[in-house]
């Protein structure tokens, strides 16, 4: 590693000094740029998973770095490298891939300007994979429209690896030929100034930077709100899980080690097990809090039966484990150890005597937890380890594919007949029409069977908010909006037993009626059985007539027609999120992690050599 590469820091450090006194200053003669100052910056955005904010921006690492590693080859010290480390994460931490790509565009735009100004006859280059590409690209538009922290002809080259932005006016594309965009959507400014300077690879089968949105449309519209949806934001509370402190293999020892440390000859260290506890709840909480989500339920069986041994099915034998594990009671233990300990320290109490009420207290919560847990720490710890990344994002997982199915389903309903047949319904219990009455109610168990189904599979009122959150929404999707919202406002398992109860009492009636040969009809029981049609065609009205009703004709109808009759199915939602992780591949295939393999030229050069000799070729000849 050159020289210069040491003085990168200092640099950008020392330049807020410098900006910060020039205010007060006297006006000074005009000095050569400093002799840290290399030739050219070369800024890299590694992607999701491949760094963290307290990495080393001297070490390069992850996909791009044998392309920093090609530069300071070339370059020697005349090319200072800097890897921007950002929080890299999506959705399984507490925060979005929006607020991760933020903390990516905020830390890159520091650094340039504070190296520019610091340095002010050094040229640039930026570099970003994935999630990395997405803030570089987005860096490189605002620079291309003046917005930037550094002027654009001072921007020498511009490199993006699976761009979830590709597609954006200005880029070259680089390699094989893509059918679509990146699934977060062109830039809408394009790359100005920089157009022309900016060069974009994409494996045609990695959907990050290829999804062909006319043909997919609402896994399109779904990208595109994954990619701009905040933490603050309602919809994320459903999306976002945080196992960025959990540790679930350790989860065994972690117990073990509080119970030991309430049993501790001379006293009780009260900081340590604290300590202890607090590590107990960065693992349990987002598990209880996964479990309580609904998402575990609906996910583990698909889980389940993935193939023996791989993460995904590790992942169901976590989830099976942990429902028959008491997660919200041994939360509360965990919670009663901490606040306890917390107290008495705060109190001055360092040390707690054994056989003290206090430490009795703790004790017995630390017992209960050990049997709330110990399903969980059953489980081997190879098989907690390689199912911890497939829960960290089971939440967003779950909740998309539980939309993609609700969408299918939804808009292949009829409503208008489901519409007719409850008013229908309601006319024939109000005439004590018992023949009519069983009739209607038999069509409207066959309609109410997918709609029960749906019910029970998805949380209809999360994924109202996200339909409701899609931006431009039109066609099915719209429908599938307000269809879905009109059923998050209405109890339909409630009004299917209510159908299904007055077929029953009709039933009843027509059998006392029309007994069978050989019996006479009981006309009094069957009046006394079309009596009880009258409560249940009331609570029927109260329910459904008049709520459903108001909100169906809010719903435009003719957007149906437009609608495919189902929206696609059978994608594999990690395809969509799980951006880095072996176990989330897009469709089994490698794509998205493929660029050392990737041909992009006819020589023969694959994505990663390709760029690190075109980015040496720009500074070459800048210099």
């Amino acid at each position: 590693m050159h020289s210069s590469m040491r003085y990168v820091a200092t640099a950008i450090v020392t330049v807020g000094v410098a900006v910060g006194s020039a205010a007060v200053a006297a006006p000074a003669i005009v000095h050569a740029a400093p002799a840290d100052c290399a030739e050219t910056f070369n800024l890299f955005i590694p992607g999701t998973w491949e760094t963290n904010e307290a990495a080393d921006p001297a070490q390069p690492i992850g996909m791009l770095k044998p392309i920093a590693e090609a530069i300071q080859r070339q370059q020697g010290p005349q090319s200072d490298i800097y890897f921007t480390p950002y929080m890299a994460r999506a959705f399984d931490n507490g925060y979005t891939y929006a607020d991760s790509k933020n903390t990516a565009l905020t830390k890159a735009r520091t650094t340039l300007r504070a190296y520019g100004t610091r340095c002010p006859a050094a040229k640039f280059t930026l570099t970003g994979y994935s999630q990395g590409a997405d803030a570089a690209g987005d860096l490189a538009s605002e620079i291309g429209n003046d917005r930037g922290p550094v002027p654009a002809d001072r921007v020498l080259a511009v490199g993006l690896l699976a761009d979830p932005g590709a597609g954006t006016k200005g880029e070259i594309a680089v390699g094989p030929r893509t059918a679509g965009t990146g699934i977060a959507d062109p830039r809408p400014q394009g790359m100005g100034k920089l157009s022309g300077r900016v060069t974009s690879i994409c494996d045609p089968g990695d959907l990050y930077c290829s999804i062909q949105k006319n043909l997919n449309p609402l896994l399109g519209k779904l990208g595109s709100l994954l990619s701009t949806i905040p933490s603050e934001s309602k919809v994320a509370t459903a999306l976002t899980s945080d196992f960025s402190k959990a540790d679930l293999p350790g989860i065994g020892n972690a117990v073990g080690e509080l119970a030991a440390g309430l049993t501790t000859p001379g006293g009780i260290d009260l900081a340590r097990v604290r300590a202890k506890a607090d590590k107990l709840a960065n693992t349990i909480d987002p598990l209880a809090d996964l479990i309580d989500s609904g998402a575990a339920n609906r996910t583990a069986a698909r889980l389940a039966a993935a193939p023996a041994g791989s993460a995904e099915h590790n992942a169901g034998e976590v989830l099976l484990k942990a429902g028959e594990s008491d997660l919200a009671a041994a939360t509360a233990a965990v919670k009663t150890i901490e606040d306890t300990a917390a107290q008495l320290l705060d109190r001055g109490v360092s040390t707690l005597q054994e056989n003290s009420p206090d430490a009795a207290a703790l004790t017995t919560a630390a017992e209960a937890l050990n049997g709330q847990v110990a399903p969980l720490v059953s489980i081997q710890v190879d098989v907690l380890g390689s199912a911890s990344d497939i829960l960290s994002l089971l939440k967003p997982s779950a909740l998309v594919n539980q939309s993609l199915d609700v969408v299918a389903n939804v808009t292949a309903l009829d409503f208008p007949a489901i519409l007719r047949n409850l008013t229908l319904l309601g006319q024939k219990v109000a005439a004590m029409d018992a023949h009519g009455a069983h009739q209607v109610a038999g069509e409207l168990n066959n309609q109410f069977q997918p709609l029960v189904k749906l019910i029970a599979g998805a949380d209809v009122k999360q994924i109202s908010q996200v339909l409701s959150a899609i931006p431009n929404s039109q066609g099915y999707i719209q429908f599938a909006a307000l269809a879905t919202s009109i059923l998050s406002g209405v109890d339909v398992l409630r009004l299917a037993n209510i159908v299904g109860r007055i077929q029953e009492v009709a039933w009843s009636v027509i059998e006392k009626l029309v007994p069978p040969p050989g019996q006479q009809p009981d006309l009094a029981g069957a009046a006394a059985a079309l009596s009880g049609l009258l409560p249940v065609g009331q609570e029927l009205a109260s329910v459904a007539i008049g709520p459903l009703t108001s909100k169906v004709q809010a719903l435009d109808l003719s957007d149906l027609a437009a609608a495919p009759a189902q929206a696609p199915r059978g994608i594999n939602l990690f395809a969509l999120i799980g951006d880095g992780l072996s176990a989330a591949s897009f469709f089994t295939s490698s794509a998205h992690i493929n660029y050392g393999s990737l041909v992009v030229d006819n020589k023969g050069r694959n994505a990663i050599q390709w760029l690190g000799d075109w980015l040496n070729q720009e500074i070459g000849r800048a210099n």
